[in-house]
């Protein structure tokens, strides 16, 4: 893993739009489509049994309040708007792609819509003790291991009590790891996200 960060990472700005690894990733989403099938990669039919999985999953877990929930890599509050608004009071969005931001504002229930964060994951400050949930789906992918250890600590003291950081995502077979150039994101095994888990104390 560390020799797979060196070589992705290199000695490039970060932010750099053709070789740094966030602002590849950057550029990809900036020139996506703000819409349900293009946040979900033209595969716009999962949409419905994906909430439906979700909502069963969050709603059988009753330590869970429903005043406030944050949707990470929020997109065009897909998530939000079918999952999250419905259930909590006041949903917010962290998303760093401008013209998703807008196409969810279009989209969300405005006596719903709290803050948004308009900046990355490696990037936002989370105010403690502030989510009944916080929701982390098909948005991980984008962060290297020592951020996403960072940010998940963070949501574990941006909690209330009883609260719960939803994660979702997909996994590799085995213990390899897959490197999607074209939008820079990195697929991990299960045991590479549990290690990452332990790291961060969630």
């Amino acid at each position: 893993q560390e020799d797979m960060w060196k070589h992705e990472l290199g000695n490039a700005d970060r932010y750099d739009k053709t070789k740094g690894w966030y602002g590849k990733a950057l550029a990809y989403w900036e020139k996506t489509p703000a819409t349900v099938n293009g946040v979900l990669g033209g595969m716009e039919h999962i949409n419905e049994r994906d909430i439906k999985a979700s909502k069963a999953f969050i709603e059988s877990i009753p330590t869970i309040g429903r005043e406030r929930a944050l949707d990470c890599g929020a997109g065009i509050g897909r998530i939000s708007k079918a999952l999250l608004c419905p259930m909590f009071s006041t949903v917010d969005l962290l998303e760093p792609v401008e013209h998703m931001v807008e196409q969810a504002k279009k989209e969300l229930d405005p006596s719903k819509l709290g803050r948004i964060y308009l900046t990355s994951m490696e990037r936002a400050e989370l105010s403690e003790l502030t989510y009944d949930l916080i929701v982390i789906q098909w948005a991980a992918i984008y962060l290297t291991d020592e951020d996403f250890v960072s940010f998940l600590a963070m949501c574990k003291k941006a909690l209330k009590p009883g609260g719960i950081v939803f994660f979702k995502e997909n996994c590799s077979c085995d213990d390899a790891f897959l490197v999607d150039k074209d939008d820079s994101s990195l697929t991990r095994c299960d045991n590479h996200y549990k290690q990452i888990f332990a790291k961060a104390g969630v």
